[in-house]
């Protein structure tokens, strides 16, 4: 069973400003079946947006809508549970379940999953994240997807600032121009795999990696503001020290 996969890419940060970059994190994943993904991703939508981020189709790059009725997620979740029994109806459910232990199955890993993502917690003064822009990829283009993402992640090395941090962003997206249009060529292909004919997906390939460029961009720009935080709390604490002398 073919299945689509939502990738989320983080950049954990464990330190001051100017101090080196730590590894990137491996970035978290999940795989939504195709057969109910067009029911259920609109209750990730909604998860999604009660911690203030868009979920976007990789294909067009459009945002994901969802049902706001009920309190929290309570209604895109019967609405997802609903409309996914609805493709099921008449078709065999992939490993062996029923439909609605597969349904609740898939919507409890979304839960999981969106519960599990390296958000900066208010107040706490050692873990740091970045998220970006959540986006949805088909599993036929994550290979060419992580070459290009190793290869961003890759340049964004070292010691950065402020000042610097951008400039790193953009350069990187420079000089891996060519593993970009090598990953587009390949995501194309594998594409076929879906039945689309050759312009569909192109054109689907496109979006996909100019959605993963857009969040890069804003990921260069959330680290930018982290960097500024903890620059402000160091020029703080030394003038507090310096006080105490």
């Amino acid at each position: 069973m073919a299945v689509r996969q939502l990738l989320i890419i983080p950049i954990m940060l464990m330190s001051a400003a100017g101090a080196a970059q730590q590894p990137l994190s491996p970035k978290p994943m999940l795989h939504t079946p195709d057969v109910i993904a067009p029911a259920v991703l609109p209750y990730l939508a909604c998860l999604y947006a009660e911690r203030g981020l868009p979920l976007l189709h990789a294909t067009d790059g459009t945002q994901v809508t969802y049902d706001k009725s009920g309190s929290g997620c309570s209604g895109a979740r019967a609405r997802a549970t609903a409309d996914a029994a609805k493709l099921l109806k008449d078709k065999p459910v992939p490993g062996g379940l029923s439909a609605g232990p597969f349904i609740e199955q898939t919507l409890s890993d979304m839960d999981l999953y969106v519960a599990s993502l390296p958000m900066a917690a208010p107040g706490h003064e050692q873990a740091k994240s970045v998220i970006g822009i959540p986006v949805t990829i088909e599993d036929e283009v994550q290979p060419a997807y992580a070459r290009y993402d190793e290869c961003l992640k890759t340049q964004v090395s070292g010691r950065v600032s402020p000042d610097t941090i951008l400039a790193r962003f953009r350069e990187a997206m420079a000089t891996c121009a060519s593993v970009r249009s090598y990953a587009v060529s390949e995501a194309t292909k594998a594409l076929s795999a879906k039945g689309w004919d050759e312009a569909t997906r192109a054109r689907a390939a496109e979006s996909t990696f100019a959605k993963v460029d857009e969040s890069w961009l804003v990921m260069g720009q959330q680290y930018r503001e982290i960097l500024l935080q903890e620059a402000i709390k160091a020029i703080q604490s030394t003038a507090a020290g310096s006080k105490r002398q």
